[in-house]
């Protein structure tokens, strides 16, 4: 007889269990896990389009808007930028001409100190180029109007001669009722006949003119950023992002609303639109086209000038090295940006505390630093870019 094997009964019930598992739970986690995908983010695009220019000659003192600035070689900042300063005669000790040293802001009658009494003028500074006058006038603002300015000059004065920053100390010492002192770094004794101070519109004429060293050694900023990024160097270039300026401006807008609304602060009428002027922060060079707050990703970073003609066009590989900044540090902000004269409608605000409150993960931040690199030099226009070089 013969004997034929029996099937596996109990493997053969076996498999639709098998098949239900696989069903009912892998194969879920698998489509779970794909339905989570999500693509890596776009990267971010950090190119800056330059939309102003600008130059406080006098710590301090109103800045004027320029269309463009020439670094030379060895260059750190813009010509006469900060060059000169209001300082307090009473620590005039802790200042060396010959070997300037970064003093605070308090040592100086500035926007820190006085911001209330510099608010009521406008000055305006101009480089002679034929004879290297170095012209500071001043204006008196009409009450709270906050564009204009009386016709008749207050002070007119040569920075780049002695008698000039004489006359402009004396000019100050009278409005702020303490004794200052125009001093600027490496003042020479160059004497040039044939250039006079300005001080010949009362009289008070120079029989020459103490010139200044041409190259701008020391700058009297707001921060020791420079000091502690640059191997010492004072100088620096302040860039602030109009997009984050408007994103603080819609929260004081916000906050200014709700105190109306709440009836809060003696507010007893509505408020337009309150955008505040980016000029208020003290920049030199003002961009837009980047996303708020995205200027503190690039601490550390390298960016250089495009120039807006080539923005659209290929790379010419016979043009010059472009110019170059490294983004060193954020600024920090102080009481001295509390009052705008452009805006004198919004009174005092108190912008280190409204930044720190709204924006807590930056804290009382807003701009950044850079200092040149490299020392080949070049130009800088409005309207051109700022991109991220690749390292």
């Amino acid at each position: 007889m013969v004997t034929m094997n029996q099937p596996p009964t109990r493997s053969i019930l076996l498999l639709p269990i098998f098949s239900f598992l696989a069903t009912s739970f892998f194969l879920p986690l698998r489509v779970s896990s794909l339905s989570s995908f999500s693509p890596p983010p776009s990267p971010k695009n950090y190119d800056m389009r330059i939309t102003s220019l600008h130059r406080y000659a006098v710590k301090g003192l109103s800045g004027e808007c320029i269309e463009s600035v020439t670094l030379q070689e060895g260059d750190g900042t813009f010509q006469d930028d900060r060059r000169f300063a209001l300082l307090y005669a009473g620590n005039n000790s802790n200042f060396d001409q010959s070997h300037p040293q970064w003093l605070h802001k308090d040592n100086f009658l500035c926007a820190f100190t006085a911001p209330d009494l510099l608010a009521t003028l406008r000055t305006e500074y101009q480089v002679e180029a034929g004879d290297g006058r170095r012209l500071l006038t001043v204006w008196s603002r009409h009450g709270n109007s906050n564009r204009q300015a009386s016709s008749t000059p207050l002070l007119v004065a040569d920075l780049a001669c002695q008698a000039g920053r004489d006359e402009t100390s004396d000019f100050f010492s009278e409005l702020c009722g303490k004794k200052v002192i125009c001093v600027c770094a490496n003042a020479s004794n160059v004497v040039t006949p044939s250039s006079t101070s300005q001080n010949d519109h009362d009289g008070n004429s120079d029989s020459g003119n103490s010139q200044l060293n041409q190259k701008h050694t020391h700058q009297f900023g707001n921060t020791s950023s420079g000091v502690k990024n640059n191997n010492g160097d004072t100088r620096t270039i302040h860039i602030v992002n109009s997009n984050t300026v408007k994103q603080f401006s819609n929260v004081i807008q916000h906050e200014l609303e709700q105190q109306y609304n709440e009836g809060v602060g003696g507010r007893d009428n509505g408020f337009d639109s309150i955008q505040l002027n980016p000029t208020r922060f003290r920049p030199n060079v003002v961009v837009d086209g980047l996303e708020p707050w995205l200027e503190f990703d690039l601490i550390g970073k390298t960016i250089e000038v495009v120039p807006h003609q080539d923005n659209d066009g290929e790379e010419d590989q016979s043009k010059p090295t472009p110019l170059r900044f490294r983004i060193t540090a954020r600024t920090v902000r102080c009481a001295g940006i509390g009052v705008d004269p452009l805006q004198p409608e919004l009174g005092i605000l108190d912008v280190p505390k409204l930044l720190t409150k709204h924006f807590p993960q930056h804290g009382p931040y807003l701009g950044v630093y850079a200092v040149v690199d490299g020392s080949s030099g070049g130009n800088i226009c409005v309207g051109d870019t700022f991109r991220v070089v690749d390292e």
